[in-house]
């Protein structure tokens, strides 16, 4: 694999995608693309996806089922892959709030741009503390995403979710939810989660899995969780 030094490589300047590969087909590529092209836009590269280069690499690949990357900046345009860890875990997550305030005001943290080592600091500083992943918040304590996902709250039946202005990524599981189901967007504030009944994350990879806490807050139902899970297992999940 050959890498050009670019501003990609320097600042982060450009975009990824992973994208979830089941029996040999990318689940939901062409929202995956749509969702790259507007972030390549975001950062002025002007530069084609070359979408034959990656279905040859699915093809080529011994593996049928695994997680695709998409690495995309000024000079460079790299596929590669690695494990989906999701496959056979089905576990609840316990969520702990991150000390690091997401910046709602930031342009970049809309976009999945290769600027990412804080989410997988802060996911490792969870993880390392006995939780499973981080919760970030913004600077007016608003319920943002977790370090790799986005997340609903579920309180008498209906489903609400974090609004993108509070500064969270445009997730393709998260559309995906929003075009299938009922979802309310709206402001999710910090001090409210005790409200909820019920929490569940989502992301290209796992589909959605159903959190049991965060911090010291208890979450005992899963009714919606099960039932989107129900539904994605169609699909591959």
């Amino acid at each position: 694999m050959k890498i050009e030094f670019d501003d990609g490589y320097y600042f982060g300047r450009g975009a990824f995608e992973t994208i979830k590969v089941v029996d040999g087909k990318p689940l939901f590529l062409e929202k995956h693309l749509r969702r790259l092209k507007k972030s390549l836009e975001f950062f002025g590269i002007e530069r084609d996806i070359d979408e034959e280069k990656i279905y040859e690499h699915i093809k080529s690949s011994e593996e049928k089922n695994f997680a695709l990357k998409l690495i995309v900046s000024d000079k460079n345009f790299i596929v590669t892959s690695r494990p989906d860890n999701y496959r056979e875990d089905n576990k609840k997550f316990k969520l702990i709030v991150s000390d690091v305030r997401r910046n709602s005001t930031s342009k970049v943290v809309y976009h999945k741009c290769l600027s990412y080592y804080e989410n997988i600091m802060e996911h490792r500083w969870a993880q390392d503390r006995g939780y499973d992943s981080a919760l970030f918040i913004n600077e007016r304590e608003e319920v943002c995403e977790t370090s790799f996902a986005n997340i609903f709250c579920v309180r008498e039946g209906e489903i609400f979710t974090p609004t993108l202005s509070s500064g969270l990524l445009k997730g393709t599981m998260r559309d995906f939810i929003l075009e299938n189901y009922k979802v309310k967007e709206e402001v999710i504030c910090f001090k409210d989660l005790e409200s909820y009944e019920e929490v569940f994350i989502s992301n290209s990879l796992m589909g959605i899995r159903n959190v049991s806490s965060i911090n010291d807050v208890k979450f005992n139902k899963d009714k919606e969780t099960k039932l989107i899970q129900s539904y994605l297992k169609e699909f591959g999940f």
